[in-house]
């Protein structure tokens, strides 16, 4: 587990801070790097990641964030690993009150936002937008695995079967 990455949020988002790096999957909270989803292979893979600071048009402090990389999923179908590409975008706008933030979440539905701290924890904010990215149920677009199409076709239709029932 790597040591937290803080930023000061009100110089960082004034400022316009940007921070880059890199770091392995393996290393994250053990919330995203033991997720169920994720195939064995996954413990060297890389992610890369880049995060901005500034204020919005109605001069609101913001983070965007934006995390890149290939996480190895388990498909829901075959249970075998299936490449997912993750390249997932956030704009984050900071509130400095809870009634601020509610007002602004009622009004537009398509913004994300948080309260503003003192502190912010990048690599938490990382993980949570992995998590949200991660697909419910990864699967291959065609699952190579001939023993899934045969226990497909050797089951009968238990529709047929009603209709035999109904003679």
């Amino acid at each position: 587990m790597l040591d937290p990455i803080l930023i000061d949020t009100a110089s960082f988002t004034a400022e316009s801070g940007t921070l880059s790096g890199s770091l392995l999957l393996a290393d994250l909270d053990a919330r995203v790097s033991a997720h169920e989803l994720l195939a064995d292979a996954n413990a060297n893979a890389m992610l890369q990641y880049r995060i901005q600071g500034g204020r919005d048009r109605w001069q609101r402090p913001f983070l965007a964030l934006a995390v890149s990389g290939s996480l190895n999923l388990r498909c829901q179908r075959c249970l075998q690993p299936v490449a997912y590409p993750l390249d997932e975008q956030a704009h984050v706008v900071l509130f400095a009150d809870e009634a601020a933030l509610d007002e602004a979440m009622a009004t537009d539905d398509g913004l994300e936002g948080m309260l503003l701290t003192e502190q912010t924890d990048v690599l938490t904010l990382l993980e949570d937008q992995i998590l949200m990215a991660m697909p419910f149920a990864p699967r291959h677009e065609h699952c190579d695995n001939p023993a899934l199409s045969r226990v497909n076709q050797d089951r009968p239709n238990p529709f047929a079967q009603l209709a035999q029932l109904k003679k």
